[in-house]
Formats: C-alpha cells, sequence, structure tokens
C-alpha cells in the first residue's frame, strides 16, 4: 500500500459523502487522498433515499451506475402515526426520477469505486488515528492488520468519518443533541410482506411489478418519540425502531435484553407485526446504536472541512441524512476549491460554508423534533433557510411533517412574516391497511 507523503486534500471517510466531494474535488483538478477504516463493501444502515439524491450523482457522473444496479424503486411513504394511516408520493410534487431502497453496503461501494475512478486515490482499511491542524495540516494513519504506520500532509482535511466524527472528537467539539436522546435497534428479515401505494399487503415476491413504500409507524407507549421502520431490499428487509433513551433505561431495568426488546416490539406492533408473520430474521443481524444524535460546535477551521455525519447526525425520520450529507460535500467542495485559489479568503470561505450548512441542519432538525422543548425558540438560522426552498420544496416539507404529528414544527418555522405562507393536501388519508 503505497500512500504518498503529500497530497492536496486528505478525505477521510469513504461512505456516500467522502467519495462525492474526493470526486468533486479530482474533476476540479487536485491530488486527493482518502483512507477509508473498513474495506468496501461494508455493512451500513439507512437505505431509505429520497430522489433528491439524484441531483448529486449527475454532478458526479455516477446516475448510470447507480440506475443500472437495479435497486428497489419504491413508490412512497406510507405512516402509521396514532392510528392515522396517510400515505404520499413524490412524483406528486413533479420528481419523475424514483426514490429508492438500498443495500447501502452496494451503494457506498459503487461511489468509491467511481471516486476511484475519477482519479481520488483511495486507500482502504487505513484507520486515521490522529489529525494535525494549521500550520502543519496532516493526518497520522495506521494499516489495518499490520499496525504500521505513516503520515501524510495535506493543504485541507475533509472529516467524512462519520460516527466516528475523527477532527470533532479530537478536538472536543462534539455535543450530544439533548432534544434527541435516543438508542436505534435494528436488523434484516427475509421475506417479509410489505405494503404498497394501493394501501395493501403483498408478498415479497411481487417486489418486482408492486414497487413498495417505505413504511413507518408510531410506537404508542413513547407518545410522539418513539417509531419504527419497514424497507424492502431486493434479498432482505431492514427493520428498525428508534426508541427514547429514557424509555430504553425502563427496559433495561426490567431485565429484557435490547434484542429481545427488538424482537418482542416486531411482532408486537400493530401492522409491522402483520408484514413481519412468515419472515424469518437474519441470524447475526441485530445491530444498536444510543445517542446518535449530535452536532459539532465547529464545522470548519484551520486546514479542516466537517462534512456529512461527522459534522452533524440528526433524527433518520424523513430520510434526509444522505441528501444532507451529500449537499455538505458539495459545498465543502465548492468552499475548498476558492480557498485554495484564494488563500487570503479562506477565513471568508469558511464562514460561508458554515453558515449554509448550519442552516440547512438547522432546518431538518426543527423538521424532526417532536416538538420545541419549552422555552427553546423556534430557530433563526432554521427560518431564514426556509426562505430559500422552493415552493415546491416547502409544500413536501408540509405533507412530510403532517405524515406524523410533527407539523406544528414546521408551521412554527413557516409563521415568519418574511416565509411565503404553504400547505398541501398531496396525501391519502386511508381507512385501513388490508
Amino acid at each position: 500500500m503505497n500512500i504518498p507523503e503529500y497530497c492536496d486534500v486528505v478525505v477521510i471517510g469513504g461512505g456516500p459523502a467522502g467519495s462525492m466531494v474526493g470526486t468533486l474535488l479530482s474533476q476540479k483538478g487536485y491530488d486527493v487522498v482518502l483512507l477509508e477504516r473498513q474495506k468496501h463493501p461494508r455493512p451500513h444502515v439507512g437505505e431509505s433515499l429520497i430522489p433528491h439524491f439524484w441531483k448529486y450523482c449527475d454532478m458526479v457522473q455516477v446516475s448510470d451506475k447507480i440506475a443500472a444496479e437495479g435497486f428497489i424503486q419504491k413508490a412512497g411513504g406510507t405512516v402509521v402515526w396514532n392510528e392515522v394511516i396517510r400515505q404520499m408520493r413524490f412524483k406528486d410534487f413533479g420528481y419523475s426520477r424514483p426514490a429508492l431502497h438500498v443495500e447501502r453496503d452496494r451503494f457506498d461501494q459503487i461511489f468509491s469505486e467511481h471516486a476511484k475512478e475519477q482519479g481520488v486515490q483511495v486507500f482502504e482499511p487505513v484507520l486515521a488515528s490522529h489529525v494535525d491542524l494549521g500550520q502543519k495540516t496532516g493526518v497520522t494513519y495506521r494499516l489495518i492488520g499490520d499496525k504500521t504506520e505513516g503520515k501524510i500532509t495535506c493543504r485541507f482535511i475533509v472529516d467524512a468519518s462519520g460516527q466516528n466524527a475523527v477532527i470533532a472528537k479530537q478536538l472536543g467539539i462534539r455535543v450530544v443533541d439533548e432534544c434527541f436522546r435516543f438508542a436505534s435497534l435494528w436488523g434484516y428479515f427475509k421475506n417479509s410482506k410489505y405494503v404498497a401505494f394501493d394501501g395493501q399487503i403483498h408478498p415479497n415476491e411481487d417486489l418486482s411489478s408492486i414497487p413498495p413504500t417505505t413504511f413507518v409507524s408510531s410506537i404508542k407507549e413513547t407518545g410522539d418519540w418513539g417509531w419504527s421502520w419497514h424497507i424492502p431490499l431486493r434479498e432482505s428487509t431492514s427493520v428498525g425502531l428508534v426508541l427514547p433513551v429514557e424509555f430504553m433505561k425502563t427496559v433495561k431495568a426490567g431485565g429484557e435484553s435490547w434484542e429481545a426488546h427488538f424482537h418482542r416490539q416486531c411482532h408486537n406492533i400493530p401492522r409491522l407485526k402483520d408484514l413481519l408473520e412468515n419472515a424469518q430474521f437474519c441470524e447475526g443481524s441485530f445491530a444498536a446504536m444510543q445517542d446518535y444524535s449530535y452536532r459539532s460546535t465547529q464545522i470548519a477551521g484551520p486546514g479542516f472541512f466537517l462534512i456529512g455525519d461527522a459534522a452533524a447526525f440528526i433524527d433518520p425520520i424523513f430520510s434526509i441524512g444522505i441528501v444532507l450529507s451529500f449537499y455538505s460535500a458539495y459545498l465543502a467542495s465548492w468552499a475548498i476549491d476558492r480557498c485554495l485559489k484564494n488563500p487570503n479568503e479562506v477565513a471568508r470561505y469558511q464562514a460561508m460554508y458554515t453558515d449554509q450548512l448550519v442552516g440547512r441542519m438547522e432546518m431538518v432538525r426543527s423538521l424532526a423534533l417532536p416538538r420545541y422543548q419549552p422555552g427553546e425558540p423556534v430557530d433563526d438560522l432554521a427560518k431564514s433557510t426556509v426562505q430559500f426552498e422552493s415552493t415546491v420544496e416547502r409544500e413536501l416539507m408540509d405533507v412530510v411533517s403532517t405524515m406524523t404529528t410533527r407539523s406544528d414544527n414546521f408551521h412554527a418555522i413557516m409563521a415568519d412574516e418574511n416565509v411565503p405562507k404553504v400547505t398541501s393536501k398531496k396525501f391519502n388519508v386511508l381507512e385501513k391497511i388490508v
């Protein structure tokens, strides 16, 4: 493994955000080295993609490869919240290209392989163990397996290391979002039934002819906080629970393991249990994560940019994660290009990057909150950011927030007198799922 001693930009992390920022910078003519701690294909949760992601695929010219892979095209979303059943689909908002259900190991691998083809020097498995920032910017790394250490110096580091958040942890700038103290439990099932946009439950073998919806259901005993997902894939179905940490403390106090609780909930939650009635759990697929929602108090600084989940992670209820990661990668590639061409203007371009990304993150956070906490103001950045969204996008936000009981937050954001008002009825309310 011949990792160079110098390059223009080091990217830590080879997920979609890291591969994208590396590709964009390489296409601009910069020498980019990407260090990924795992070898692709690698397991990863987060399989539901909204159609906004296609424009970023177009930017790096990978759309044809994604389309050719044959991922499951989803028809829309079905949400059962407090026993009210609602459905929506993106094509009603003018989207002609499909939302997808993807196996993230394969999706991420396609992006990584494409980055290599576009000139990014990708090295895996390599652990970035330490960063030096400022005058002598660089990354100390260790080859996984033989403990060989080395160092590469560069002009900028882009941290795309996801939940590992290499730079944020080293600098002590990562803080847990106290409004999203959640645990997530998930696993995979074979031969699960699914809900289509016709409001009917279909057998797994219909997937090739009748597109599924992403199925989300609230979990009654957690109020408006807990929810479940059901995402049909080509060979299995991703099923997960999002539960408040305080709720999980009661589970632990009762002597039940998290995996046992996962299985019990999967077969107790109305309608979800019907979908999994004859499904087989994929042994060894259970996973869990606690306090996964956080933010970094600084997302750009001397010699570095944070993108994707390394910058922040918000409740995934609206499947916005990858799109937000792609947006941060695009924005960082733009800012780094400007910084390298205008070294006396670095502070200005990093401030612009920070304002744009934090504004977008606060808007997404405001939409995902079950409700604003007492005394917590509606975030000004969220209100100002939503003003720049198109009427169609604000209409879509109104619909997806109304699918749950979280629309009050969106309406609070939209209450600003400078934001054009919009409401939408582009969703169906069903009496039952059969």
